[in-house]
């Protein structure tokens, strides 16, 4: 096994044993991995306050020449993203997009701009009451970032928006306006490329579909 290190954030986790994690990765220098964290369901175990969904963290795991699932060795905590949590609707765009991610990905395939895009989203996600138009621009450049790109049959006015929000960056997104039936025009043109490309619909969607 050697020792390798990665800027990651925590796409699932899964309880293994009574101590121990399945943690899934998508990370900018190995694309999506699974690492096993020995020891971290324990309360003072070496991982404590450092794994948790949507953390991003730089992590040193010892990667195993006979599978795709890693030794978890060091974990150093950079980005907790804590307002995700302080309400419904944040929780479940965190988990949506973090949902896309790991259907779009296969293991180990790196992809540093799809990492940019996730990592950029999460952090826009943190400081905005609504999120939308930001998983909708998400949806957008992930499919992008994966080389599928979508080929409009025709000028509307939803396809215009959605040209407007593949052409605008992340630290533009704030400043979007969109009306109600703009907004439900583009997320459900988006939603059918989608479910035609993954195959599936996304199971946390529902979450986003939930009434205010």
């Amino acid at each position: 096994m050697d020792l390798r290190r990665a800027e990651a954030i925590v796409l699932r986790k899964q309880t293994v044993t009574e101590s121990s994690l399945l943690v899934t990765w998508y990370t900018r220098e190995f694309g999506k991995l699974k690492t096993l964290a020995k020891g971290a369901r324990r309360p003072k175990g070496p991982f404590q306050g450092k794994l948790d969904l949507y953390y991003r963290d730089e992590i040193v795991f010892l990667e195993s020449r006979r599978s795709d699932l890693h030794l978890l060795h060091d974990c150093f905590l950079e980005a907790p993203h804590k307002r995700l949590r302080e309400s419904v609707e944040s929780v479940a765009a965190a988990s949506y997009v973090c949902e896309l991610v790991d259907l779009a990905t296969a293991p180990e395939d790196p992809n540093t701009k799809l990492f940019d895009i996730l990592t950029g989203a999460l952090d826009v996600l943190e400081n905005l009451r609504s999120h939308p138009t930001v998983l909708i621009w998400f949806e957008l450049h992930l499919l992008a970032a994966t080389g599928w790109k979508p080929k409009w049959e025709s000028r509307t006015g939803v396809t215009r928006v959605l040209e407007s929000l593949a052409a605008t960056n992340i630290e533009g997104i704030g400043r979007v306006r969109l009306s109600a039936t703009q907004l439900g025009d583009a997320r459900w043109t988006v939603w059918r490329l989608l479910d035609t490309q993954f195959g599936k619909t996304p199971r946390s969607r529902k979450f986003l579909m939930m009434p205010k």
